[in-house]
């Protein structure tokens, strides 16, 4: 019989029985072959006198050894049970961990609860978004900083529209939701002044290109009230590029969450209704959520933690209604520049040099020199006439 018209149990019975007629090893296996580790694979199950030595072995575990006895798992289902009862609560793996610690039982590591759940079918699977780089980095992250978002419009099943304005500290994940029937700036500045009450006023506060951000597309040089009031406070404000709203990914996450947990809890009547569900949301979120990057401290802990030098606003301040003058302090706007070399700030568009073709560029308004800096990361590439009213 040809060697190569051997099956593979076959050719194992065949190296052994030219092993016995007193072949060399390694004749065997250049006639056959096959490497010497195969061979002696096969001559050790012949010698141990297995009965059917030449099939193969299966290779599932005989024993498989569980990483959590029967008491831990049960500690961890009864625990998440408990999360889901109560409303907003987290239920996934770091929270049951805490909540596990807080109850004083032994608490086996985060990998293992998940696997925990995952055996036990409760798990959902994430949907994952495609993110698309343009081969770009981002290059300005900016400290002591809060992001401030607008979600809407929503609609009650009355028909009522609502909106969600929401406000996170990037460093701590504070936060704030205020439901709104409007995007007015006056709604916007209320909503700053509380926030800065409890968590301080920040260095910068980032957001999106909602127009009642700026201002006005009819008059672009005449910054609107939120501008103002947070350069009265020497807030510098940060405008993200268009169509990137993952450079707010903090408060985005926050929207997330805050919508799946609120809006899909129950059917709200009305708008009061529905800002003491947000309100109960946020004292949960602030006072019991857990966040892995920041050491596994809640928001609250996370500020008591870094005792930053945050200064909030007096408790008796109150928004000026009145216009008041614009004060001195710096506008930034970061734009991704095309190929038309455009640099549009609302309506506004300046023409840039060939070097900024394809790249992120900070426009820096400068108030009291009525100007726009532009950059490129650091180095300043030109400046522009930027009057404002």
């Amino acid at each position: 019989m040809k060697e190569k018209s051997l099956n593979k149990e076959q050719l194992r019975i065949r190296a052994i029985d030219l092993f016995n007629s007193n072949w060399k090893i390694a004749d065997i296996c250049s006639t056959l072959k096959c490497t010497r580790s195969w061979f002696y694979k096969w001559l050790k199950r012949y010698i141990g006198k297995e009965p059917e030595w030449f099939k193969e072995q299966s290779r599932i575990p005989k024993t498989i050894k569980r990483s959590t006895d029967k008491q831990t798992e049960q500690s961890i289902l009864e625990t998440r049970k408990e999360l889901i009862s109560n409303s907003y609560m987290q239920y996934g793996p770091q929270a049951i961990y805490y909540a596990l610690k807080l109850k004083g039982i032994d608490t086996p590591p985060v990998w293992t609860i998940a696997r925990t759940l995952k055996r036990n079918n409760l798990t959902n699977k994430k949907k994952s978004s495609i993110y698309i780089s343009k081969g770009k980095k981002y290059p300005y992250e900016y400290e002591l900083c809060q992001q401030m978002d607008f979600i809407g419009p929503r609609y009650l099943y009355s028909k009522v529209r609502f909106y969600f304005h929401s406000l996170i500290c990037c460093d701590t994940h504070y936060s704030q939701a205020t439901i709104f029937k409007n995007q007015s700036s006056t709604n916007v500045c209320n909503s700053l002044v509380h926030f800065w009450k409890e968590a301080g006023i920040p260095d910068f506060l980032q957001m999106d290109n909602d127009l009642s951000f700026w201002g006005s597309l009819n008059k672009p040089n005449a910054l609107g009230k939120v501008i103002r009031l947070c350069l009265l406070h020497g807030v510098t404000p940060v405008f993200i590029p268009i169509k990137e709203p993952w450079r707010n990914g903090i408060v985005e996450h926050f929207n997330s969450k805050i919508q799946g947990s609120v809006l899909s809890s129950r059917q709200f009547e009305s708008i009061d209704e529905i800002q003491l569900a947000v309100n109960q949301f946020c004292q949960i979120h602030n006072q019991f959520h857990h966040y892995s990057s920041q050491e596994g401290m809640t928001p609250m802990d996370r500020m008591k933690y870094l005792n930053y030098p945050l200064v909030c606003l007096d408790p008796d301040y109150v928004f000026p209604e009145e216009s008041f003058s614009l004060p001195e302090g710096e506008i930034h706007v970061i734009r991704f520049i095309r190929s038309d070399l455009r640099f549009n700030i609302f309506g506004l568009s300046f023409i840039l040099p060939e070097e900024t073709k394809y790249e992120y560029i900070n426009g820096v308004i400068i108030t009291n020199e009525h100007c726009l800096k532009i950059f490129k990361e650091h180095e300043l590439i030109t400046n522009f006439d930027f009057k404002l009213y």
